[in-house]
């Protein structure tokens, strides 16, 4: 029996990308090796948002990730290691009035929510998933202790 997974934007972009930083580097080592680890282990499923795959690819694009490498990562998300899930309006609607009272942007929101029921762990290093809207499934920072939030250089959790 599989296990399913979600893996957050943030560990296949620190995956992908060079560090920009030297002092980051560790983080780029930690997300490589998780993902290569979970991507490998034939008893894990990923399940992914039809939305997360074209913010995968965009975020990676505008990171300087080449065509190739990226037409590679699509090709990979059909096969039978990842799950697409698509993303369903009610769906949206559930992420908007949740990001409101939380003060959460919405992308988090349209990463997680179209699995929930599906996954058991989230894989992330976004310290917004530890907010009870996402206590659907156990958070794992797999390049602990950092948090890596979008538009913000990573820091040490405290």
């Amino acid at each position: 029996m599989h296990s399913y997974v979600l893996i957050d934007t943030n560990i296949w972009h620190f995956a992908f990308v060079k560090p920009r930083e030297e002092k980051f580097a560790g983080i780029h080592t930690l997300a490589r090796d998780a993902l290569e680890e979970l991507l490998s282990n034939k008893d894990i499923r990923v399940a992914i948002s039809a939305y997360q795959v074209a913010e995968i690819i965009e975020v990676l694009r505008r990171s300087g990730v080449d065509q190739e490498t990226r037409e590679g990562i699509i090709k990979d998300f059909g096969t039978g290691k990842f799950f697409i899930k698509s993303l369903e309006f009610d769906v949206v609607k559930e992420a908007l009035r949740d990001a409101a009272e939380s003060n959460i942007h919405i992308y988090d929101y349209l990463v997680a929510y179209p699995v929930k029921g599906v996954v058991d762990k989230i894989y992330s290093a976004d310290d917004h998933f530890k907010h009870e809207h996402f206590s659907f499934a156990e958070l794992v920072n797999p390049v602990e202790p950092w948090v890596l939030r979008e538009g913000v250089k990573p820091f040490r959790e405290r």
